[in-house]
């Protein structure tokens, strides 16, 4: 069989890693050889210029190693203007030339090397990079409000039109990112298509039902700002008055010490936990002990927690952030809310609390959605099509 690519953002957890071990399996399960080609930003050092001047002297621009049990190549991200940071990838040199290519991707960027090499590739989408970097920027993320006045960001918006236009098939990651790509791009239609994350519906699954004393519970990379976990913090605090019984877990990262701060402000400490990183097995029954899964985010590309969540037969309060509106079916499966109006948010939150039934309801129709639209054998099943239908015989 054949040697394939699947160019990413660095391996590690969070949902664009967990799009990529999943096309990784696909082609491993279809007999190929797949390699992960990425960016190791993360490995420079950043304590000073002097460690990380070390750390490129001593690092080979392009290096072959095992990162989340997946064979990769990475790329050493020197400190060159933001217009070439993809062009770097190009350092992969040969490793491009496999005849079978992925693009699993937050935005589109990475795939650049193969858009430039005219080579083809599948991409799956998860959002625009002007929809991330605003978001990043409304929550007060200085780098994404800089980033987009400099100079370089009309070459990085070029870059991405480039990757969406050469793609053979573009996967959009939830209806909303497709309708997105649709609307700037009308002329990739016709190649477009979404395909949500697979859920193993045979772990993720009903539970005995809520815990006593209740929690809500939000997983997600929560230092990351547009997640909006203060809005959710302040809504709790207000909501916990009148129900005194109520904990809030947020799991995924440890938190930021700003957040640490303003529980201890709103006089949370004992009700608020934050447990980091939690493993696949425990994460399970956070979801199926809950009472609601709660979503504050300014702007999500898919939201796959919100998709776990619902396999555990959830309910879910989300915010109309992007990913969700194409998941959570309002007033069925959920309740969804303006973006980022905390007053809406606490509103609903309470109304939520005080209706079992109806929150019942919700969470056997949210299992039902999830055994029909995003078990793992049919989104495998659509992937698997999309490979054969770019790569013919190849595949």
């Amino acid at each position: 069989m054949a040697h394939a690519n699947i160019l990413t953002l660095e391996p590690g957890l969070g949902g664009v890693p967990a799009l990529a071990r999943t096309v990784y399996s696909l082609l491993v399960n279809a007999g190929h050889t797949p390699q992960v080609i990425y960016r190791a930003s993360d490995e420079v050092p950043t304590s000073s210029k002097w460690a990380a001047l070390k750390f490129f002297l001593a690092t080979p621009p392009a290096r072959k190693l095992l990162k989340e049990e997946m064979r990769a190549l990475a790329v050493a991200d020197y400190p060159v203007p933001a217009r070439y940071w993809y062009h770097l990838l190009r350092l992969a040199g040969s490793a491009l030339d496999a005849p079978i290519s992925a693009v699993v991707s937050g935005s589109s960027h990475v795939g650049l090397p193969l858009a430039l090499a005219r080579r083809p590739y599948v991409l799956w989408v998860a959002t625009l990079y002007d929809e991330e970097l605003k978001s990043r920027a409304a929550a007060g993320d200085a780098w994404a409000s800089r980033l987009m006045r400099h100079r370089d960001w009309p070459d990085l918006q070029a870059q991405e039109q480039l990757v969406i236009k050469h793609a053979r098939l573009i996967l959009g990651l939830s209806p909303n990112t497709t309708k997105q790509i649709a609307a700037r791009w009308p002329d990739v239609a016709s190649k477009l298509r979404t395909v949500l994350y697979p859920v193993d519906t045979d772990r993720f699954r009903l539970g005995t039902g809520p815990a006593d004393p209740p929690y809500l519970l939000l997983t997600a990379r929560i230092r990351d700002p547009r997640k909006n976990v203060h809005m959710l913090l302040r809504a709790f605090a207000k909501v916990r008055a009148k129900f005194p019984h109520l904990r809030l877990i947020i799991a995924g990262d440890e938190p930021l010490p700003a957040t640490c701060a303003l529980a201890t402000e709103l006089g949370l400490d004992e009700s608020v936990v934050f447990p980091g990183y939690v493993p696949a097995s425990e994460l399970v029954l956070l979801y199926q002990n809950a009472t609601l899964f709660v979503l504050p985010s300014l702007q999500e590309g898919l939201g796959i927690s919100v998709l776990e969540a619902m396999a555990c037969g959830l309910p879910v309060l989300s915010t109309r952030c992007g990913g969700p509106e194409g998941i959570v079916e309002d007033g069925v499966t959920g309740v969804m809310v303006q973006n980022n109006d905390e007053i809406a948010f606490t509103q609903s939150l309470s109304e939520l609390l005080k209706a079992s039934d109806r929150l019942r309801a919700m969470g056997l129709a949210g299992r039902q959605r999830a055994e029909q639209r995003f078990a793992r054998v049919h989104i495998e099943s659509q992937l698997r099509t999309a490979f054969a239908e770019t790569f013919g015989d190849l595949f």
